[in-house]
């Protein structure tokens, strides 16, 4: 008999959502292109949620259920073969559980509708590059997709480090390690100095969390391979003001020094969602590709010049997020009172 999570599971991929919540006292709701969907179904009752749960959780993931009181991990649905990411927490009426469905294949640049600079930054040989945003505005598929552009075009050696593994990449030109962080090794700073020793041209980090990782990525963009992370910030002087932060105060002009010299650029992004939930979002995006004038601007810590200068390198490639919202202004799909919302905060 197939366990009933598995019919919800079904229902979202049916319809196309991204994402997933069941929790007690609501029925089961879903999340398509930004817009929450609320089923019809009854309300679930909070006695049948660890039942509910129990066929997608792995036997160590439960002790940590009932140890932690949450559990994070990957559950691959039997019959389609559709990954997904799970995280299960207790909260005031009992057990709940939020569910992403992560794509069978590696998006492109261009199925993202994302610039097709992202495809020059992902041919260079060395650096450091951001992708930057709030949570769930699609970071991880942008970073995925720069990944994919590497994969069919360069013999590289790529090595990901995630928690958990997400997007699983079929090697076509290049060569993937996928490393799981606490799973096959304790933490990002562990995975990323092994991998220093694993001959990478390529070094995909789930995010920059804390000082030792920002260092060892600086020193392995510096020692000739391409580094690629997340932070949750939006835009360039946010995004370095986050990473000069995570230092104390004595070696904050040092971190500048070096960042200045090592990041290559940073690409924030925001989804904006369309009036119908089955049309695509748009993505509204400021991109960032650093000149020797903001290098010396983040190395002089004059970050509030960052903006004028991308103005002035819109030829080389830069994009404000201001450019970006004025082109999808001519997108009627798109909800344009959030846009019209966001360039007011701009002008303001």
């Amino acid at each position: 008999m197939k366990p009933e999570i598995f019919e919800y599971f079904e229902e979202a991929i049916e319809m196309g959502a991204s994402d997933l919540i069941l929790k007690p006292g609501a029925p089961p709701s879903f999340r398509i292109n930004k817009h929450l969907v609320i089923s019809e179904r009854e309300a679930l009752a909070p006695q049948q949620m660890f039942d509910l749960f129990l066929p997608v959780i792995e036997a160590s993931k439960q002790a940590e259920l009932q140890n932690k009181f949450n559990t994070e991990s990957i559950f691959t649905l039997p019959e389609s073969q559709t990954r997904i990411r799970y995280y299960i927490y207790t909260q005031r009426d009992g057990v709940a559980g939020s569910f992403r469905f992560i794509p069978k294949h590696v998006p492109t640049i261009e199925s993202l509708g994302l610039p097709e600079a992202l495809i020059n930054v992902a041919a260079l040989p060395r650096g450091l590059f951001l992708v930057t945003g709030p949570v769930c505005c699609g970071k991880t598929l942008t970073v995925a997709a720069m990944a994919q552009a590497i994969n069919d075009r360069f013999a590289r050696h790529i090595i990901t480090m995630e928690n958990p593994v997400e997007i699983v990449y079929e090697p076509n030109l290049s060569v993937f390690t996928q490393v799981e962080v606490g799973k096959v090794i304790p933490t990002y700073l562990d995975a990323l100095t092994n991998a220093l020793r694993e001959d990478p041209d390529v070094m995909l980090i789930g995010q920059l969390q804390e000082q030792g990782i920002v260092e060892q990525a600086l020193m392995a963009s510096e020692t000739g391979h391409l580094v690629i992370s997340t932070l949750p910030t939006f835009g360039p002087a946010q995004s370095i003001e986050h990473i000069i932060s995570m230092f104390p105060a004595g070696k904050q002009d040092e971190a500048r020094s070096q960042l200045s010299l090592s990041l290559k650029g940073i690409f924030s992004q925001i989804l904006i969602p369309s009036v119908d939930p089955q049309q695509k979002c748009g993505v509204a995006y400021e991109l960032m590709l650093v000149n020797k004038s903001m290098e010396n601007l983040i190395r002089d810590h004059k970050y509030n010049q960052l903006e004028t200068a991308m103005i002035m390198a819109r030829r080389e490639g830069c994009v404000t997020f201001k450019d970006s919202l004025e082109k999808l202004k001519r997108v009627e799909t798109l909800n344009q009172d959030i846009i019209k919302n966001m360039l007011q905060e701009i002008e303001q």
